[in-house]
């Protein structure tokens, strides 16, 4: 006799009947995110299951959704450290009040401190680095958009042991500071994965849960592994997760664990305060997963807009190359040397060929960064540099 399965809200814990296709669907725990708006959300599947008796009766089979090809508590993600009912409590933002909880949630940090530094990487490109996490057995990393920079780029990935090797930045939300980066070289098989983390969610995260900050800070070193910093959530408002957790240069894109070692968050800004910086919460990238994959770019930085000075002339007067018409007065261009008529062939290592290139690639930069620019003046080549500016100080 055909088993009839039930759900109420939540998967089952033991692999379900053959799908009528051949294939088979387990999914292990229990999965909390039905509040939640994912843009992939539950697919329910109508699967027709006939009794012995001939009565027929239909089951309704929610599917765990994929983001970047992996799924909530993935049975093969390395940061995940199960709560026990104290540390739970205390987890959501209880303060410890005795030794033995204090000495619990030590032990608790501790664990999730020593595996979150395997899946954090550090991410370098041209003049910029900073650090990411990888999600997925098949090596999508999740960083900050401005230091994936722009979509379809070499990106060298330093994984935890110094090793390197060659990913490629895919989409931006440069919205909300939400960048994709995979692994391609070399390529990873499913019975030996790339090292990732559990995923988790940020939508019901309250203020003072405690929070983990991994990152590398200055840059990977060879002496010194991902540095982990503790901290608590201030507060969690719109597309934005602040924390007192420290952050410094070289620790954006990099990942923010709850307590339970469940990805929650990416470095995004440092505050103004040294206690107070800000993360994109995951499941910013999970709206906009599709996208992410698909390489697109979007929007701009949030808190302030790059920019250079310039102008390019109209496609006709171009002659399809990238000439500079104008240049804003003691602006970016104007301070660097470049004038009227220019004709610019490389920005930051990157060909140019039409002034829509440029633009892409000064909306990719940092108001700060120090970028070499190549261009051409009366058929002459010559190199300048120049700081990239805001719009938004």
């Amino acid at each position: 006799m055909t088993q009839v399965i039930r759900y109420n809200g939540f998967t089952p814990t033991e692999p379900v009947a053959e799908h009528p296709s051949g294939l088979w669907l387990q999914i292990s725990g229990c999965f909390f995110g039905l509040a939640i708006a994912f843009s992939s959300g539950w697919v329910s599947a109508q699967d027709k299951v006939q009794e012995q008796e001939g009565e027929q009766r239909t089951a309704l089979r929610p599917a765990l959704p994929l983001y970047f090809s992996t799924s909530l508590d993935a049975p093969t993600a390395l940061t995940k450290v199960p709560l026990s009912d104290e540390i739970a409590r205390i987890a959501k933002g209880t303060d410890p009040n005795n030794k033995q909880q204090l000495v619990s949630l030590q032990k608790q940090q501790t664990e999730v401190a020593k595996r979150a530094p395997l899946v954090t990487v550090n991410l370098q490109h041209g003049n910029t680095q900073g650090s990411g996490v990888i999600v997925s057995g098949d090596g999508y990393i999740l960083t900050a958009a401005h230091v994936a920079g722009r979509p379809n780029q070499r990106i060298h990935v330093v994984l935890h042991d110094g090793t390197r090797v060659e990913g490629k930045s895919l989409g931006l939300n440069r919205n909300e500071d939400a960048g994709l980066v995979k692994i391609v070289h070399p390529v990873r098989s499913p019975d030996n994965p790339w090292p990732h983390a559990s995923l988790g969610s940020s939508t019901d995260l309250q203020p003072g849960s405690w929070v983990m900050a991994v990152g590398h800070p200055g840059g990977w070193q060879e002496d010194r592994p991902a540095v982990v910093r503790i901290g608590r959530l201030l507060r969690n408002i719109d597309s934005t997760l602040i924390t007192d957790c420290a952050l410094i240069g070289g620790d954006s894109g990099g990942p923010l664990f709850d307590l339970e070692g469940k990805l929650i968050g990416i470095h995004s800004r440092i505050g103004v305060e040294v206690d107070e910086n800000m993360h994109v919460p995951l499941d910013v990238f999970y709206k906009s997963h599709e996208r992410l994959i698909r390489s697109e770019a979007w929007g701009s930085l949030p808190g302030f807009r790059p920019y250079i000075g310039v102008e390019g002339a109209s496609v006709e007067d171009s002659g399809g190359r990238c000439v500079i018409e104008r240049v804003t007065p003691k602006g970016p261009a104007d301070r660097a040397g470049i004038e009227p008529g220019d004709i610019i062939v490389r920005f930051d290592g990157q060909k140019i060929t039409v002034f829509k290139e440029l633009k892409d690639s000064v909306d990719a930069m940092v108001p700060g960064d120090s970028v070499e620019v190549e261009l051409e003046r009366n058929s002459r080549r010559m190199i300048v540099r120049i700081m990239i500016g805001s719009l938004n100080p």
